[in-house]
């Protein structure tokens, strides 16, 4: 019995190559797509190993880690009458590193000295920015503040007398909020 066939004569294989009996197969059908598939036809996840150069493909890990890094930011709108608006949980070992509020064109109606927007979390609530001025335009906070474990992160509107007005509240951080 002949346990392997070598045909030199071979042009190319099939657009689908089965890897053993009944195994997984590649399925290069679509001339921009190669998909890895079950047996029946369903697409397969894929393990990679680690990427060591800038040619290789990375895992999940890896591009988290390299995002993880980078400066990024939230942005989220709020009003004279919002409460408390949630913007994510940081997970741990994110920094926040500033929080900026910025009037939105117009007044703050009726604001008074009670008149407030802090960002904080459950531990403080203006752990990451408090003193909003209604009657001023943009206000910043250095925050510098890194979380140790995931921690949920609020933005509290305080209506004083205020009758009408919003503001964009930007979280800049460096790590990962979902």
């Amino acid at each position: 019995m002949v346990d392997s066939v070598k045909n030199y004569g071979i042009a190319g294989a099939s657009t689908t190559i089965e890897l053993g009996k009944q195994g997984a197969v590649i399925d290069a059908s679509s001339s921009s797509v190669i998909s890895l598939k079950d047996k029946d036809g369903a697409l397969e996840s894929v393990a990679l190993g680690n990427g060591t150069a800038s040619s290789h493909a990375v895992n999940k890990s890896q591009l988290d880690a390299s995002s993880s890094q980078k400066l990024q930011y939230i942005k989220t709108n709020v009003a004279y009458n919002s409460g408390t608006t949630s913007i994510g949980t940081a997970s741990a070992n994110t920094t926040i590193q500033f929080v900026t509020v910025e009037k939105s064109a117009g007044n703050w109606t009726d604001a008074d000295a009670t008149t407030e927007i802090t960002v904080g979390d459950s531990g403080d609530v203006d752990r990451l920015f408090s003193g909003f001025e209604p009657a001023g335009g943009q206000h910043k906070h250095d925050a510098d503040h890194t979380y140790g474990s995931d921690t949920a992160i609020n933005i509290i509107v305080t209506t004083g007398s205020a009758s009408a007005g919003t503001a964009d509240v930007y979280v800049y951080y460096s790590g990962t909020i979902d």
